[in-house]
């Protein structure tokens, strides 16, 4: 129920959500599916691999950001700007846990990945396009806010995988 309660807190029922492993290709009707497919999916007791991507998907090809080719589940394939994940590498899980308690950011979720990661996925908003995510959230807010921090840099695009609860770790809606 952790990650039903999950996916219909964050998500719309008609969002197209990748649920996979890093390296899987994205695959409409596979492993990007309806928030309501994942939900009754879940609710089966099926299990799938561990991550997930932050915002919803178009369902339509994209070019790879090679420029070789198309994904369904690149950064162009955004339909919604709805989340950006920030997580450490360096610091201690208390050390984290007092930051999410003091920072003055739109926390929407906190996720316990389970080792020593706690990821934060972070609404955002007047978010349209790929150039206005390159703008306001990966020039402003990650590199002059929060990479001085010590925030994970890789974790700046808008296709971000991150942990689920169903694959063992828990959450906390905000």
């Amino acid at each position: 129920n952790d990650t039903a309660n999950f996916l219909f807190s964050m998500f719309a029922p008609d969002d197209l959500i990748f649920i996979g492993d890093r390296l899987e290709p994205g695959i409409v009707g596979q492993n990007i599916c309806t928030v309501t497919d994942w939900i009754k999916y879940f609710q089966a007791g099926e299990k799938t691999a561990p991550f997930i991507m932050i915002n919803p998907l178009t369902g339509r090809p994209a070019p790879k950001r090679s420029g070789e080719g198309e994904t369904f589940r690149g950064d162009g394939n955004i339909k919604t700007f709805r989340y950006c994940l920030v997580e450490f590498d360096n610091l201690s899980r208390e050390e984290q846990m007092r930051f999410w308690t003091a920072v003055k950011l739109p926390i929407a979720a906190l996720i316990d990945a389970g080792n020593k990661s706690i990821h934060a996925w972070i609404k955002v908003s007047n978010v349209n396009s790929i150039e206005d995510w390159q703008r306001d959230i990966r020039q402003r807010l990650y590199e002059q806010c929060l990479i001085p921090l010590g925030v994970d840099s890789a974790c700046s695009n808008p296709a971000r995988l991150a942990f689920h609860a169903a694959a063992g770790g828990q959450f906390r809606t905000r």
